[in-house]
């Protein structure tokens, strides 16, 4: 595997109209999911959640940007029903800005992180739905993330996930991921990677 600075950073050609026109009916058809009833699917979906966590935790970032897709979105909305095109993010990234943060991440160099901070992310509540193709799927979960720099205060995090996972050959990768914190239009720190 490659280290984040072996890596050549690709440029992002796919955050067209049509890609956010596709982003949005996908957030839209959130509100017409039924109950999660394939506990199989669920728990699938769980443990690539979990798996996740996990290398963000330990600031494996050049392993967790190889679960991603090459023309993901990581998005964290102030507004969960807002356009992104039309309202300012906490984060909206494709894969290229990923790719830019998590190298800074590994330089040592990155202000606001010095020094390291820690990280424990804690996922519940994991609900997948596969689309009838079974090449897409959604996954809901809740998120408690906490963040520790020496010398500074314990940082609380508390969102909603929204996945859009698809199949990539064999593996399920995340093509977009939603981060919608429950206190979004208050003051934030900045933080590493939710």
């Amino acid at each position: 595997m490659l280290s984040l600075r072996e890596r050549s950073p690709q440029p992002s050609h796919y955050v067209t109209p049509e890609y956010y026109d596709a982003l949005i009916a996908w957030r839209d058809a959130a509100s017409n999911l039924g109950a999660a009833t394939d506990i199989g699917l669920n728990a699938e979906c769980a443990a690539l959640l979990h798996y996740e966590a996990r290398l963000i935790d330990a600031r494996r970032f050049a392993e967790w940007l190889d679960l991603l897709s090459e023309e993901c979105v990581y998005w964290v909305p102030t507004d969960r029903l807002t356009d992104p095109r039309l309202a300012v993010n906490v984060a909206f990234d494709d894969r290229r800005r990923l790719e830019d943060r998590l190298i800074r991440l590994d330089t040592g160099y990155a202000h606001n992180q010095l020094p390291d901070r820690r990280m424990q992310h804690f996922i519940s509540n994991v609900e997948a739905w596969e689309d009838a193709d079974g090449k897409n799927r959604r996954v809901k979960a809740n998120e408690q993330v906490f963040e520790h720099r020496t010398g500074k205060h314990l940082i609380h995090y508390i969102a909603q996930l929204d996945y859009w996972l698809t199949l990539v050959g064999d593996q399920w990768k995340i093509k977009v991921k939603r981060v919608m914190l429950i206190d979004s239009l208050d003051g934030l720190d900045t933080p590493t990677l939710l």
